[in-house]
């Protein structure tokens, strides 16, 4: 059962791994009746080895979704470097594995913090975006996302969020109503990223989470 657990978060404490499970109930209380929260292909995560959760930005609530749906496998998460002034704030989000990072410039520090992760055969979940959408739709990716995928080689996991710009969008007030889906996509392998090179690599995982969005917005309607 231990062993189990660990497999779910490398080389972390059973508190940590506790914690994790205390705040993840905790957003199912919330969340999953306020904005009848679904999730699809949940089935599609590793439950072992590098992985990268690359999904669309829309909303503070996202890393919160994405957590939802992945009991089986907890992550790390890039989170903006402000989000850390508070220091009751940063001490929770702390210990559910946010790697603070500074946006408008180049974070070495923390592009070499998510690699190591990473190389340990953790989880670590990206928004390569680079901030929330101002639209809903899906931005261009950045170029950090292949440095990661080249240097770690993880196994890719395209991740698609459809709802929460409409409840809580950019510069905007949260609204209790709403419904909100999360799709998990086909794991993908770096070298099949890797091959296609820099521009069209990113590209294709774009496209790949704008099309799962796509589906997400359809399944919504019905």
């Amino acid at each position: 059962m231990i062993s189990a657990l660990h497999q779910r978060q490398p080389g972390a404490s059973l508190w940590r791994i506790a914690y994790w499970h205390c705040i993840h109930m905790l957003c199912f209380l919330f969340l999953l009746p306020v904005y009848r929260y679904r999730a699809f292909g949940v089935r599609n995560i590793p439950r072992t080895g590098p992985l990268l959760l690359v999904s669309n930005h829309q909303s503070y609530l996202d890393p919160s979704l994405v957590g939802m749906g992945c009991s089986r496998r907890q992550f790390a998460a890039l989170a903006r470097s402000t989000l850390f002034d508070n220091p009751v704030f940063a001490w929770i989000i702390r210990r559910l594995n946010a790697i603070p990072v500074t946006q408008g410039e180049t974070d070495v520090g923390a592009m070499r913090k998510c690699i190591s992760e990473l190389k340990k055969g953790q989880a670590l979940l990206i928004f390569p975006e680079g901030s929330r959408t101002l639209t809903g739709e899906v931005e261009p990716f950045q170029t950090g996302t292949m440095l990661m995928i080249k240097r770690a080689k993880p196994t890719i996991l395209p991740v698609a969020i459809e709802g929460a710009y409409n409840v809580w969008k950019r510069g905007g007030y949260p609204k209790f109503h709403g419904r909100i889906a999360v799709k998990y996509g086909e794991p993908i392998p770096a070298e099949t990223i890797i091959e296609m090179g820099p521009d069209k690599g990113l590209a294709f995982l774009r496209d790949t989470v704008a099309g799962m969005r796509e589906e997400l917005i359809a399944r919504l309607r019905d």
